[in-house]
């Protein structure tokens, strides 16, 4: 998974050829247009003000794929937040020199080149006490998973072999290290059950919570709490391969032509920002959580545009990112006070 979605030049995200949009291969919350990044600007200025607005404020991104997201954030940064303006650093966590290119290009048109600065990963990011709102959409899925499967009174690992020019399936049963975590989700015994564990989230979450010391976190994707997502009704596993906008059955197929992603354990994540200091603010959807971010917009400003409104029921609408995406809030050094809009309720 991880060669098929990351090689740097046959890799399905690396190589800058991923399509998203309804022309491509699929669609994500940035596809329908830029109130998703005004929504996170208006949360990022909320926070702003918590701190008693320092001089120096840092919007952070990793998996910003082409940068539209990055973009919209900054663009309404600048035209409706004055006061979080002229603080606002931008920074992109981008691997991958292609996906950079397109980033650059992207807030070039814009006019934004000038106001970002890139990382090649988080060890670049600089240490130090400026306040950070970090964000990322649709970046955890697509970290590489392993696939566990309970069968015979075993649970058993399945891996990718080769036989006859071509990618199949290989199981052989878990080693204890592996068998320890999936214990500890307790997943159900039941013959054929699939799960998914994620063994780069813990490195990931140190890398980011090594280099926050004050901020807040904004994890938008799609999965469930691990009651939820290691429950019998979920017997199949998660694991999906996507291209035009459907799904193919075998993930081995065209490698690095597809898409391959498995539902988030937001638990997961919580635990273990939780070990370096950040505080669980709580996980909502997208159709509760932006309505709250929105709710002022929608309250106050007759002059939303059609376009505007539409874009807003794309994320918020059950059928489309409403309730398959959540979004968990953590932060860290905070004031006590502070409760952010994006969980009030409405």
């Amino acid at each position: 998974m991880g060669k098929a979605l990351y090689h740097p030049t046959l890799g399905f995200y690396a190589s800058g050829r991923t399509r998203t949009g309804r022309g491509g291969d699929f669609l994500t919350p940035v596809s329908p247009g830029p109130v998703l990044g005004e929504l996170l600007a208006q949360q990022a200025d909320e926070l702003h003000e918590s701190l008693d607005r320092p001089p120096v404020f840092h919007l952070v991104e990793q998996g910003a794929d082409a940068g539209w997201l990055a973009r919209d954030l900054l663009l309404s940064v600048q035209k409706k937040h004055p006061r979080l303006a002229p603080s606002a650093r931008l920074h992109l966590v981008e691997p991958h020199n292609s996906l950079e290119q397109k980033q650059r290009q992207t807030l070039l048109e814009a006019g934004l080149e000038q106001s970002a600065q890139w990382h090649t990963s988080w060890n670049e990011f600089p240490r130090g006490s400026d306040p950070c709102f970090f964000y990322s959409c649709e970046l955890v899925d697509s970290f590489p998973v392993k696939i566990l499967q309970f069968r015979g009174g075993l649970w058993r690992e399945k891996e990718v072999g080769a036989k006859d020019s071509r990618f199949v399936w290989h199981e052989r049963e878990v080693d204890p290290e592996t068998r320890t975590q999936i214990q500890r989700w307790n997943p159900p015994e039941i013959e054929g059950y699939t799960m998914e564990l994620r063994p780069g989230v813990r490195s990931w979450v140190q890398s980011w919570a090594e280099k926050i010391s004050c901020g807040m976190v904004l994890t938008l994707d799609y999965g469930f709490p691990a009651a939820q997502l290691f429950s019998p009704a979920r017997s199949a596993g998660t694991l999906v391969a996507i291209q035009n906008h459907q799904r193919i059955q075998d993930p081995l197929i065209d490698p690095g032509q597809l898409d391959l992603t498995a539902h988030v354990n937001f638990t997961e994540l919580e635990d273990l920002a939780a070990e370096h200091g950040f505080k669980n603010y709580g996980l909502t959807d997208f159709a509760r959580g932006l309505t709250a971010l929105a709710a002022p917009l929608l309250r106050e400003d007759g002059n939303l545009s059609e376009s505007w409104i539409r874009n807003f029921r794309h994320l918020t609408h059950p059928s489309f990112f409403g309730q398959s995406h959540q979004i968990l809030v953590q932060g860290k050094s905070l004031p006590a006070s502070f409760s952010p809009s994006i969980l009030m309720k409405v």
